[in-house]
């Protein structure tokens, strides 16, 4: 099954708020963050020292780069960014800022106001959540965006093919039809996938509901399972556990893929294999993946980048590029210890504390 998802966003999420009623799949379950939490005082926030240093005014092309919340993909993605736009603007003559808001979106629409009033010639968005809260509250500095699901379903651009504001990128969106179906090659039997996410980030909330589609048409029961906390991690792969799956799968979820450690722990001891949506969250913690290649990802946006900043081109005109290509991935340490062996062209992965890709 070869489906194009890009543009089918709207039937996805909808499909998703109606998996309860799936003939095959089973209902939801997972924790809610903690209600109540109150924000900084506003004697704080007069003295907080600001997020954002002012840009040099040294001749030097300023770019400010604001995670969401740091993890594999998006620090390889950034790496791509800053080498390639370093290599195609000169090493001494481009400067970056690299901000991370630690999962807050308060701290990241503060960051990214901070860059646009700081003298920041480009903001490069890394992240969904940074897209949308970078473009909610910048408006007259152009911002790149990668590692972003879907453009349309963030409601930051109009249109793929003419943005019509001052927001491009590129899609991270991966074959999630293979991930699922490599999920259900590896299951035990009777197959039972569990599909892991935060259940608050827009992009694996699409994920979510494409993967639900996916198992509904190959007849492959599935439960869903939500976590805001790494307590909470470890008690929903738990559950999961219990409730009968054969199977994790993990779509490209920023929370998640910052507690990978969780997800390894739990599928070394129960023996359920985990595929994930990229091959820096199958490093830390998965057996195996199909995964776009994020440091190339970030060269591609970093050429949107120099289009924009050293060849003038308007961004609004821009057309949202997107991933064709994927490779299979496998962690040896993972397949031996759960006595599993990879097949075909999988490409090794290196231990997690390396956290990169053998080539």
């Amino acid at each position: 099954m070869k489906i194009r998802w890009i543009g089918a966003a709207l039937a996805a999420m909808l499909a998703l708020s109606a998996c309860s009623l799936s003939s095959f799949g089973t209902g939801g379950s997972g924790e809610n963050p903690a209600a109540g939490s109150t924000g900084p005082s506003a004697e704080e926030i007069l003295t907080e020292e600001p997020l954002v240093a002012p840009a040099e005014d040294d001749g030097r092309t300023h770019i400010g780069i604001l995670l969401y919340r740091g993890h594999g993909a998006a620090e390889e993605t950034v790496s791509g960014f800053e080498e390639e736009l370093q290599s195609l603007m000169g090493h001494s003559d481009v400067d970056f800022e690299v901000l991370d808001a630690d999962g807050d979106a308060d701290k990241c629409a503060q960051i990214a106001t901070g860059f646009a009033n700081s003298g920041y010639q480009l903001i490069f968005a890394c992240g969904t959540e940074a897209l949308q809260n970078a473009g909610a509250a910048v408006k007259d500095v152009p911002i790149v965006g990668a590692c972003v699901t879907d453009f349309l379903l963030s409601e930051t651009v109009s249109s793929l093919d003419a943005p019509g504001g001052n927001i491009t990128g590129v899609s991270s969106m991966g074959p999630i039809d293979d991930q699922v179906d490599q999920a259900i090659q590896i299951a035990s039997w009777p197959v039972m996938v569990g599909i892991i996410t935060s259940g608050t980030e827009v992009g694996s909330q699409f994920q979510e509901g494409v993967a639900i589609q996916c198992l509904d048409e190959s007849q492959v029961s599935w439960k869903t399972y939500h976590a805001a906390s790494a307590e909470g991690l470890r008690k929903i792969l738990d559950n999961a556990v219990s409730d009968g799956c054969t199977c994790f799968y993990l779509p490209t979820d920023s929370f998640v893929a910052s507690h990978m450690d969780v997800v390894r722990d739990v599928m070394l001891e129960t023996g359920v294999p985990v595929v994930t949506g990229d091959y820096q969250m199958c490093s830390a913690g998965g057996l195996c993946c199909r995964s776009i290649d994020y440091y190339e990802h970030g060269r591609k946006a970093a050429g949107m980048a120099y289009d924009i900043l050293g060849k003038g081109e308007e961004i609004s005109r821009m057309a949202i590029q997107e991933e064709t290509e994927w490779l299979e991935y496998y962690s040896p340490t993972a397949a031996e210890q759960l006595e599993w062996y990879g097949y075909g062209n999988m490409i090794p992965l290196h231990s997690s504390e390396e956290s990169e890709v053998s080539k």
